[in-house]
């Protein structure tokens, strides 16, 4: 990709920015209803829509163990060098095919978090700017935070305080890292410190005096209060924000009102691959599920495993990547519900020939009789021809994410016990 090719682009991006920014001062857009960038500037978008954040190389690393668990998955990519992209995403020579899937099923998708004139000289992602065209992942505009002359003296009060130590550590960061992330990290802390300054955030008090005292402490503030404060306030497209458990561990140093909601996406998602397919956390896996699962059954089954570690566990914070496996996999194995079928098979004769005559009668005698089981269903019809009965009075006395996951298990039971 030549400069010219990405000026061009860039001032594309930059128009279609000024057209929205011109849309919300005249009313003409929804906050509720609108998105930006619009659905057409992605491959078959599907909700729901996920993006990841992060600003552990991990969290990125894993995007295979994400992408079947949401319609779409939009991976912001900055711009880096070749060796860190491989890094954190995957081989440049699996571009071509990385392109394909995403043009076939839509489940991921590609963004950039800067200024396309950022990416002059990266010419192995030229396979994605020439068949996906990916947007800027623009947010809101900054006139919905403050006036554009209160914003410039902002951004004057950081690059004050920065100068006196922090801009000098950033340098170094990057060059440990990759150079190329410098100038767009930089905006970025830019923009989040001045509209964490015009809100009147108190965590933009405790960043400036860091700026000063403790630069590693202040980068690692600025990296959350992006990612868990300004991001989600002025992001437009996604309605989902995927972080691993050490970046939901780091967000405790927020006000617990600023804090990400504790959803594991990453391990989860790493989770369930192990046990449902036979290939390994990469594509391969990621197509497996995709092809042999319904993806809403996956997001349910996701979601329930959530639901159990945050419902049993309140301390998960304190818990490293493998206790989090180890309480997945006593999520997964529970038998609950099976020894509560049992359980009832076996104490009462619970066949359609043994019930029979109960059933014929009014619904009022099989109220009393399951009442006499020890359940209340009165507002329950027990459809005796999908499930068996002992299954759903069993059913009727556990947590709904145990129910969900033994469903789930049942469901595709062939396919798991051959993973």
């Amino acid at each position: 990709m030549d400069r010219e090719y990405l000026e061009d682009y860039s001032h594309k991006e930059k128009t279609e920015f000024e057209k929205l920014k011109k849309r919300i001062q005249g009313g003409r857009f929804s906050f509720d209803k609108d998105r930006f960038p619009s659905d057409e500037r992605f491959v078959k978008l599907q909700e729901p829509i996920a993006v990841t954040v992060g600003p552990d190389t991990d969290n990125w690393s894993s995007i295979w163990t994400q992408i079947p668990f949401s319609g779409s998955l939009i991976l912001l990519i900055p711009p880096m060098a070749q060796q860190l992209f491989e890094a954190v995403f995957f081989k440049v020579s699996e571009i071509p095919r990385v392109v394909d899937f995403i043009k076939e099923a839509g489940r991921l998708q590609m963004a950039l978090n800067n200024d396309p004139l950022e990416y002059v000289g990266l010419d192995y992602m030229n396979p994605f700017f020439e068949e996906l065209r990916p947007p800027y992942y623009h947010g809101a505009p900054g006139f919905i935070f403050a006036t554009e002359e209160e914003l410039q003296r902002n951004l004057d009060i950081f690059h004050t305080l920065a100068s006196v130590k922090f801009l000098d550590y950033l340098r170094k960061v990057a060059l440990s890292i990759d150079p190329l992330l410098y100038k767009g990290t930089l905006i970025q802390f830019e923009v989040t410190y001045a509209y964490l300054k015009a809100g009147r955030y108190g965590v933009a008090e405790e960043i400036e005096n860091l700026l000063i005292d403790d630069p590693d402490a202040a980068y690692i503030l600025l990296c959350l209060s992006r990612d868990c404060i300004i991001d989600p306030i002025v992001d437009l497209r996604s309605n989902l924000r995927n972080c691993s458990l050490e970046f939901f561990r780091m967000a405790q140093i927020l006000p617990p009102f600023h804090r990400p909601q504790p959803r594991f996406p990453c391990e989860i998602g790493r989770f369930l691959m192990k046990k449902l397919t036979y290939a390994p956390t990469e594509m391969r896996a990621c197509n497996e599920l995709i092809d042999h699962y319904d993806v809403y059954d996956l997001q349910k089954v996701q979601e329930s495993l959530n639901s159990a570690i945050v419902t049993n566990n309140p301390d998960i914070v304190n818990k490293n990547v493998e206790e989090l496996s180890r309480i997945l996999d006593n999520v997964w194995n529970d038998k609950t519900i099976p020894r509560k079928i049992k359980g009832l098979q076996i104490g009462i004769p619970l066949s359609m020939a043994a019930i029979g005559s109960v059933a014929a009668g009014p619904i009022g005698t099989i109220g009393g009789f399951l009442a006499g089981l020890g359940y209340s269903v009165a507002d329950k019809l027990i459809d005796l021809e999908t499930e068996g009965l002992s299954e759903k009075l069993a059913k009727l006395k556990t947590k709904s994410y145990q129910a969900n996951v033994y469903d789930f298990k049942k469901k595709y039971k062939a396919k798991i016990a051959h993973s």
